[in-house]
């Protein structure tokens, strides 16, 4: 007797026509949505070699930012660590678990400068010469399973307007998305 009963309430509950009604204007619509989520793994550490993490260059005469002086150049060099996990394959190739971009203002294909100076842009390239230019996507290589070193040269050179002398600051963000 139980089953048919259940049965008979299947069919009648299955068997009405569905409508839709839309609200009172006056009626406030209300909803609730609950995400839960955990955290598996600890972010990678990033060290710059500076505390401060700036790069500061020496004054510099507007003739060495025409011919490219490497008196107009700098290193960088980041350290991305600790990104190994206990969900991480070991063996698996880590380059492929990155994404890196450096974001800020472009200036054709190098990086805008702010202040009082006219003219200066900053120029990225990595340790094959290639240039990286605002929003590109960075290949990189490792040194071991566990660091990622990131080396590139930054080097002051003319935008194409107008060079004038003053001081000069860029901000630049470095994207990283780790999966």
């Amino acid at each position: 007797m139980t089953r048919s009963t259940a049965v008979w309430v299947m069919l009648y509950a299955l068997g009405q026509p569905a409508c839709a009604t839309e609200p009172a204007a006056n009626s406030a619509l209300k909803g609730r949505v609950q995400l839960t989520g955990s955290i598996v793994d600890s972010a990678c550490t990033l060290y710059m070699g500076s505390d401060s993490q700036t790069v500061n260059f020496k004054p510099t005469a507007l003739n060495r930012l025409i011919d490219r002086s490497p008196a107009a150049q700098q290193s960088l060099s980041l350290y991305i660590g600790n990104c190994i996990s206990s969900t991480t394959q070991r063996n698996s190739d880590s380059s492929k678990r990155f994404k890196l971009t450096f974001e800020g203002e472009g200036q054709g294909q190098y990086f805008g400068m702010q202040g009082s100076a006219h003219g200066v842009a900053l120029q990225i390239k990595d340790t094959q010469g290639r240039l990286v230019s605002p929003g590109m996507l960075l290949e990189h290589s490792l040194v071991s399973s566990d660091l990622l070193v990131l080396s590139y040269s930054l080097t002051l050179v003319g935008s194409g307007q107008t060079l004038e002398a003053g001081d000069y600051h860029a901000t630049i963000k470095l994207s990283i998305q780790h999966f």
